[in-house]
């Protein structure tokens, strides 16, 4: 189980209408979130002390804060004072900023072991992650570069075949020219990757039992007789009044009452 806060850059200024600069608030966070590592022994004290930090440390987002280290501390602290939705909202926010922390990934996996998914069903059970916990996401940049480069080499090797007509510079030309199109080819997948996330934000159940309905209220059937308990993660399509209308990582599609879910937007939703 996470147990360590992270250190929180706080890249906002001070609120005007704050009466604690962002330091002091910072610093309270981390003296209740030790204080709850202290008084495990006490259950009731320990969750106050890790709520209390989760308070301080949601003052920070409201400010203006957004980094991983302070959607880890999130996570950490919800989960340590029993609130399993936020802090898996928490985790998931911090990963679609830093996609390849360690402690965010693990502490995402720790949450999800947590999460009470039906016996011999995959409704709801999140996607299995194939890309291995130690491989760092490459960024956008590297894509281009190399697209850049093995695109360069590829047009001199043609140049340099055309001219001394070495059946091995052509070779050299085509596996060129097919890793500039494989990584631009992987820079349109990550981007599409950020677009669909970006517009279809993270839905958390909220509580246990909650139904997956074909429409937007309870006068319409359920999808399935399994419910859905807190945890369970989903992607956002539509909003209508006080329903949502959800994907689960299995494809289905549904309805559920806003009231059972926390959206990603903010962690306090």
């Amino acid at each position: 189980m996470p147990g360590a806060c992270l250190l929180i850059l706080l890249v906002a200024p001070p609120a005007e209408s704050a009466t604690r600069p962002d330091t002091q608030v910072l610093a309270e966070a981390e003296s209740s979130f030790r204080a709850g590592l202290a008084e495990r022994e006490d259950p009731g004290r320990a969750r106050s002390s890790f709520l209390q930090a989760a308070t301080d440390y949601e003052e920070l987002r409201r400010r203006g804060a957004d980094n991983a280290a302070l959607y880890g501390n999130l996570g950490n602290t919800y989960l340590l004072a029993g609130d399993l939705p936020r802090s898996i909202v928490a985790y998931r926010h911090g990963l679609r900023i830093a996609p390849s922390d360690r402690r965010l990934q693990e502490g995402l996996a720790f949450a999800r072991s947590q999460v009470a998914y039906p016996a011999g069903s995959a409704l709801g059970r999140p996607p299995v992650e194939q890309r291995p916990p130690w491989l760092s996401r490459v960024s956008s940049a590297w894509y281009v570069t190399i697209a850049l480069v093995a695109h360069g080499l590829g047009c001199i090797s043609l140049a340099r075949w055309w001219i001394t007509r070495r059946v091995r510079l052509l070779g050299l030309s085509g596996t060129a020219f097919l890793v500039a199109i494989l990584s631009f080819a992987g820079l349109v997948a990550e981007e599409w990757r950020d677009a669909d996330f970006a517009n279809r934000p993270v839905v958390v159940i909220s509580d246990d039992g909650v139904l997956l309905r074909s429409g937007n209220g309870l006068r319409y059937p359920p999808r399935s007789d399994i419910p859905l308990n807190r945890g369970v993660e989903a992607r956002l399509l539509y909003a209508r009044g006080d329903w949502l209308q959800i994907e689960l990582s299995g494809g289905e599609v549904g309805w559920v009452p806003r009231e059972y879910a926390l959206v990603d937007g903010s962690a306090s939703d």
